[in-house]
């Protein structure tokens, strides 16, 4: 006896009398927006296939079908590739209310054929070109375990697949559940497996220490390039050659661990994207992240000779910080709002020649510093340094002689100020002054800057350009320059001695403020303290 089972393009599928039978795909829709999609309902359609009953030994490239089938599961995308066999059963679909007799074909995930995450496609031998492909199949259909020699293939799998040798299934373990690609990245939940009734075959790299029944997670995005091609022998995870791995641990301590990067001042480091791909390509913008000065080493406590007259509280083993616990503990406030009504008088610019007042020692302290030293494009270190006051008052503004971080850090701090800001801005206007750049300690005391002032770790400039407006400089700077601390528009009621405070740091928070102690222009801009948040400048409120 044989059933008809018509689906809704009015094709029919002789099933002879099974309600769920095999068959081989042909073809699948990935893409909604072609024209095979819109036939077949556009993006509804993706993840249709085309397929051939199983008994149909004829070449793909020969088949003309119209059979069709939908994937069962609406929350799994496991699509087939070509020529993998699925399961197909016939159901009533939402056509079921406005037609009576029509049901529509659905596909289960593609069977397992060789046992492998790979694909699992079943050719038709005859319609394969290569004879020593062919001899393979003909082969592994006896059998014989399919050993390519070819380093090839012509199984047609889709438009772009390839079959892969080298991909290998993961060992599974006793209670594993593992999710795999199709390309060497996988999920496992996992255990440990560790103990004297555990073979030896069966215990796992993560089993040096712990319990049987640990918990453990690995995440696995690509199978390490050192396997062979094998690819019919499984493999396990290796945490240092796999292409990158995410352990969730619980009782297992990973041996031999071997850290990739080093590189942890990433954390609270701002995303910057390129005005454009060709701008990225042709000219990349490196910005580079200061390591943070470690710790520093305690002394030990000496130890006393005198009796312990009570118990001591029991001691807690605890492991060496990580590179993280030591930034966190390095990085205190990285950025603050410049509380000062003052700047400098001088006007720096790249064409001055200074003479650094006799103040200006090295100590042990800072090393050896190259007050010549390029900084940015256009400034060397002895401009950004320099400062009157300084000179005045015998104060030595030398990067690092009286704060932290040290000299090497201010230096740095100073290049990824000029390079992300100051340069921009100089680019532009060509004359821009700088009236405040660098301060030591002491120099920031005697200009009552904030305590904790980005000047101090050079981060922060205060610049003037001779003929423009202070609110001009604002505007452009927060229109054209993508990344920045804070930009402040400082006490613009003092007309020509007015200054624009900018800054750049590892915290970048992008703060357009307004410092002003005018009280008029702080009710203009809807304020009540000397620091407001603003969006523009606009120089008519402060002459109104």
């Amino acid at each position: 006896m044989s059933t008809t089972v018509k689906n809704k393009q009015n094709t029919s599928l002789e099933g002879k009398g099974q309600k769920i039978i095999a068959v081989r795909v042909t073809d699948i829709i990935l893409d909604g927006t072609t024209e095979t999609a819109k036939k077949y309902g556009g993006y509804d359609a993706v993840g249709t296939i085309f397929y051939t009953i199983l008994e149909n030994n004829t070449p793909l490239e020969e088949i003309s079908t119209s059979n069709i089938a939908r994937p069962i599961f609406s929350n799994i995308k496991h699509y087939p590739l070509k020529n993998e066999i699925v399961l197909i059963l016939s159901s009533k679909d939402k056509s079921i209310y406005n037609s009576e007799g029509i049901s529509t074909s659905y596909y289960f995930p593609p069977l397992n054929i060789w046992n492998h995450p790979h694909h699992n496609a079943l050719p038709s031998v005859k319609g394969l070109k290569n004879s020593s492909t062919e001899q393979d199949y003909q082969q592994t259909e006896n059998g014989i375990i399919r050993q390519v020699t070819d380093e090839g293939t012509d199984i047609n799998l889709g438009n772009y697949f390839s079959e892969l040798l080298k991909i290998k299934p993961l060992l599974p373990y006793e209670g594993d559940y593992i999710l795999e690609g199709r390309f060497g990245n996988s999920i496992r939940l996992g255990s440990t497996n560790i103990g004297e009734s555990i073979p030896d075959e069966a215990n796992n790299i993560w089993s040096t220490t712990g319990n049987v029944g640990d918990p453990i997670t690995i995440i696995r995005n690509g199978q390490s390039e050192k396997l062979d091609n094998k690819g019919w022998i499984p493999t396990i995870e290796d945490l240092n050659n796999d292409a990158t791995s995410i352990y969730l641990t619980s009782n297992q301590r990973l041996s031999d661990f071997r850290v990739a990067s080093t590189n942890f001042q990433s954390y609270q480091a701002k995303l910057e994207l390129p005005e454009d791909l060709d701008t990225a390509l042709t000219n990349p913008q490196l910005n580079i992240i200061v390591q943070p000065d470690p710790l520093p080493v305690q002394e030990p406590l000496p130890i006393s000779d005198s009796p312990i007259l009570e118990s001591p509280s029991p001691i807690i083993e605890e492991e060496e910080p990580s590179p993280f616990d030591l930034f966190i503990a390095n990085s205190g406030n990285i950025s603050v709002t410049e509380i000062e009504d003052r700047t400098e008088n001088q006007q720096v610019t790249p064409e001055s020649n200074l003479s650094l007042g006799t103040s200006y020692k090295e100590t042990d302290a800072t090393g050896t510093i190259d007050i010549q030293e390029k900084i940015g494009n256009y400034f060397n270190l002895s401009q950004l340094i320099y400062s009157d006051t300084a000179n005045n008052n015998n104060i030595n503004n030398l990067p690092g002689i009286d704060n932290s971080p040290n000299s090497s850090t201010i230096i740095q701090n100073l290049k990824n100020l000029m390079i992300n800001v100051g340069d921009k801005i100089y680019e532009k206007y060509g004359n821009v002054t700088i009236s405040s750049g660098y301060r030591s300690n002491t120099l920031n005391k005697k200009l009552k800057g904030a305590d904790n002032s980005q000047h101090t770790k050079g981060e922060a400039l205060d610049i003037q350009i001779p003929g423009i407006n202070t609110s001009e400089i604002f505007n452009w700077a927060v229109e054209n320059i993508p990344t920045y601390d804070q930009i402040i528009w400082e006490f613009p009621e003092k007309g020509e001695s007015s200054w624009i405070h900018i800054s750049y740091s590892n915290n970048n928070r992008k703060d357009k403020l307004l410092a002003t102690n005018n009280t008029s222009l702080q009710t203009a801009y809807n304020g009540n303290s000397i620091y407001t948040s603003i969006t523009s400048a606009d120089q008519s409120k402060v002459l109104s």
